[in-house]
């Protein structure tokens, strides 16, 4: 048997390469190992977005927002699936996905104004500053200010980068009143080749049983298809959950 850790990342690489029909048996698999994956459980509903089974999308949001009511990933496809969001471009690298340790998304402090905010775009690349008070701002490439990093992960994002990390930064997600946004480290200097750039929490109560603290977030439009007629009766993703919970074989 494949160890749990292993199994997510075949997971996120099957979301990487957009085998969606690999996303959904793997992170079923995940899901039968550990039900309380609220990891496993987004993939899972993202994949079946792609796959154009909307209720299996939206059972298995809805899943993850009876455990964690603030998931942002869940609540965010979940509106889309609502509003029957249609694709206005095909896949491309305008969606993330978190790799344990080296990506973390992250709400700004010390916004910027409104109409600064209002014309950002998720997925747009920006730039990281440290300043002389070390803390970390966050700016557009043509270096309008637009918030900065928490105290705390300025302070260790400092000492990395003057050790010669770089990171990469892309909005994430905005509104008037506050801004998220997407950190990759993208390069890792030999002097912090032992050192995370973002622990991964043990305590947290979305983390898989491996302490791995990886979500995902993929572009705000994908194909819904409004008429579909899905026959659930066989693959019903609350079905799977009981028989999960039942130690059944599903």
């Amino acid at each position: 048997m494949k160890k749990y850790a292993t199994l997510v990342q075949e997971a996120i690489s099957a979301a990487k390469n957009q085998d969606w029909e690999e996303a959904v048996e793997i992170n079923t698999e995940l899901l039968s190992r550990s039900e309380n994956d609220l990891g496993a459980m987004n993939r899972l509903g993202l994949a079946y977005m792609h796959l154009k089974k909307p209720v299996k999308a939206r059972q298995a949001f809805k899943a993850v927002l009876e455990k964690d009511k603030s998931n942002l990933i869940a609540r965010k496809h979940l509106a889309n699936l609502k509003n029957k969001s249609v694709a206005t471009a095909p896949l491309s690298n305008t969606y993330f996905i978190e790799e344990p340790g080296k990506t973390k998304i992250t709400e700004l402090h010390r916004l910027a104004r409104k109409d600064v905010l209002s014309k950002l775009r998720v997925g747009q690349t920006c730039k990281i500053f440290v300043k002389k008070d070390k803390y970390i701002s966050v700016e557009t490439e043509d270096g309008k200010y637009i918030g900065a990093l928490p105290d705390d992960l300025s302070y260790r994002l400092n000492k990395l980068i003057r050790r010669g990390n770089e990171y990469a930064c892309l909005i994430h997600s905005f509104a008037d009143n506050n801004c998220s946004v997407h950190l990759r480290e993208v390069r890792t200097s030999p002097k912090n080749k032992h050192l995370q750039s973002f622990p991964v929490s043990k305590t947290s109560t979305t983390s898989t049983p491996a302490n791995i603290d990886e979500e995902f977030l993929i572009e705000d439009d994908i194909p819904v298809e409004t008429g579909e007629q899905e026959d659930d009766r066989n693959d019903d993703f609350e079905d799977t959950l009981e028989k999960i919970n039942k130690g059944e074989d599903y």
